[in-house]
């Protein structure tokens, strides 16, 4: 199997929105990487697989995302990317990202043709 390049996209969220919409429950999961000693950039990577080492750490991050899927009605993300090992120089993503989920809806034209409608993502090199 060749090696190439792959689409991805992500609906992002600057920290600042997370510190103002969900401030109590973002200190207390900082606190606890630093207690720990574990970065954002290696938290990130771990919560995008689910593969937390530490138990409170997991739940402070759970209770964040509760907090603000009940404030927003979105489903918060972290992800991490680094565009120079693992994408390109365009990337608009580069280091530790939040994303949000359920942001987009079907209209009801589309709806009415969901099953015949996939959608599709490519890049281009060029």
């Amino acid at each position: 199997m060749g090696m190439g390049y792959g689409a991805d996209y992500a609906d992002i969220v600057e920290e600042s929105f997370l510190q103002t919409t969900c401030p109590l429950e973002f200190k207390e999961l900082d606190k606890l990487l630093n207690k720990h000693e574990i970065d954002w950039e290696e938290f990130a990577r771990e919560a995008m697989y689910g593969e937390y080492d530490i138990e409170e750490i997991e739940k402070a991050f759970v209770k964040l995302q509760n907090k603000f899927e009940k404030d927003t009605g979105l489903e918060l993300l972290i992800g991490f990317h680094d565009q120079h090992d693992e994408g390109d120089r365009y990337d608009e993503v580069n280091g530790v990202y939040w994303h949000v989920g359920g942001v987009y809806e079907l209209t009801e034209a589309g709806k009415k043709f969901e099953e015949n409608i996939n959608r599709k993502m490519f890049v281009t090199f060029g």
